[in-house]
């Protein structure tokens, strides 16, 4: 499959051979008319978009129809995700008696939701209906992006077609973050995982791709200053491209000998407003704790933290699992871990200096309780002046 940039990818496909070989694997088995569904998943900026548009090529070269649509919190509206993908690009003048009949019935749902339901049901009808029988010409694609901002109704269509199985001669391709997890979209992944559906995870990249993937966006090789700040982003395809757009931004790249490099720090203070925006989606509470965790390192104990913070492990544990899930934070034996430096440090830096010092102070006494060598709790100690 070709790794070519297409319209609309932000940054260059890099180290991701194995799962471009595998989604290549499901769209030829579909082109050969087998129904396939694959449930891709992986953190935010992590590359899920750039993947799947490498579809594109490989559906144009089997001649496999290839059909897109992207939810969002913003287009919540009633089978707003399956509109978008079916109905949108064919235009009223290209549409069929059964495209018609959805499009009047959504005006009318959308004109009176409270007194639609019947309405609402005959929609569901046939959309699952459209969907059964789109590949009765041809093999086709359906990619449903980010289903963890889905409308409910168009995530029912989806539940009910994994209860009849695979999407006749069709590669469908839903992908999704590890959070925010809702009741209707758990219901679909686990009917369309009963029903055999391909799991693939898409993982961070590792350090020599991260470089390679920085290389391709700057055009040159990179320096030990760049190179430092970029092994921060654990991966993070969208983090590496934030790092080399603000340090771009603000000025801060110069080119020595051949080898682009980073100098200064005052760039990193706004690279920081930047990877907390990245991860408002985590929601305050989530955000003030793994803030306060961020004073214990790169790495906590989690009953250090309810020590800290002076919660119940198990609270803690309750509002750190959406971390875990997406990915900010990871388990290692008794342990969490940051995923990326670079999130826990624009964490860090974005406590106020009262609270940090207050927060050391506090890490100080919790870690001495704990029995953590001595240094450990002095470095604290400094910090809270």
């Amino acid at each position: 499959m070709s790794t070519a940039a297409e319209p609309g990818r932000t940054w260059p496909l890099v180290g991701r051979a194995a799962e471009l070989d595998d989604l290549d694997d499901l769209l030829s088995t579909a082109a050969d008319g087998v129904g396939m569904t694959v449930l891709l998943e992986g953190e935010a900026g992590v590359g899920k978009t750039s993947l799947v548009d490498a579809l594109r090529g490989s559906a144009r070269l089997l001649d496999v129809e290839l059909l897109t649509a992207r939810a969002s919190e913003l287009r919540n509206w009633p089978f707003a995700l399956l509109s978008d993908a079916l109905l949108v690009r064919s235009g009223r003048a290209g549409r069929g008696p059964v495209e018609a009949e959805l499009t009047d019935l959504l005006d009318a749902i959308y004109a009176d939701p409270v007194r639609s339901v019947a309405r609402h049901d005959r929609a569901a009808e046939l959309f699952a209906a459209l969907l059964r029988r789109h590949g009765d010409s041809r093999p086709w694609a359906l990619v449903l992006e980010d289903v963890h901002e889905a409308d409910a109704p168009s995530l029912e269509v989806l539940l009910q077609l994994a209860h009849e199985g695979a999407v006749p001669r069709a590669l469908v391709v839903l992908t999704m973050r590890p959070v925010p997890y809702r009741p209707e979209l758990a219901a679909a992944v686990a009917a369309w995982t009963r029903a055999g559906a391909r799991y693939l995870e898409l993982r961070p990249l590792n350090a020599r791709a991260t470089v390679e993937l920085a290389e391709n966006l700057v055009g040159s090789p990179v320096g030990p200053s760049l190179r430092g700040t970029l092994a921060t982003t654990g991966g993070n395809p969208r983090l590496v491209a934030d790092v080399v757009r603000t340090a771009r931004a603000a000025g801060a790249l110069v080119v020595t000998d051949g080898v682009l490099d980073s100098t200064g720090v005052a760039w990193l203070t706004p690279l920081d407003e930047v990877v907390r925006r990245r991860i408002e989606y985590l929601g305050p509470e989530v955000l003030a704790l793994l803030g306060q965790a961020s004073v214990l390192g790169t790495s906590f104990v989690i009953a250090d933290l309810a020590s800290l913070v002076g919660d119940p492990v198990g609270d803690c544990w309750r509002t750190l699992r959406h971390g875990l899930a997406a990915g900010v934070v990871r388990a290692r034996g008794d342990r969490l871990v940051f995923g990326h430096d670079l999130v826990r440090g624009a964490l860090y830096n974005g406590l106020e200096p009262d609270q940090r010092r207050a927060l050391h102070a506090r890490a100080a006494w919790a870690l001495r309780q704990a029995g953590a060598p001595p240094q450990i709790v002095t470095a604290h100690l400094e910090r809270a002046r």
